[in-house]
């Protein structure tokens, strides 16, 4: 499915996209159904929850800590 954007958008704001194993996005369509909203709706608030609630040690910090491993 190819979905367009066909307005503006702000110059902070950057475009994901995502591939998701079909059980993941068919579980996503029905609670997308359920509450009356679009997947990139739910994807955009999880991400947004998980950022807010999230680790307690910046995103930065993580990705140092990942190379430093290998």
């Amino acid at each position: 499915m190819l979905i367009t954007m066909t307005r503006s958008v702000d110059a902070e704001i950057k475009r994901v996209t995502v591939t998701l194993p079909k059980r993941q996005l068919d579980a996503l369509q029905t609670i997308a159904l359920r509450e009356d909203v679009s997947v990139a709706w739910l994807v955009r608030k999880a991400v947004d929850k998980l950022l807010r609630k999230g680790p307690e040690m910046p995103v930065a910090d993580r990705a140092q800590r990942s190379k430093r491993r290998e």
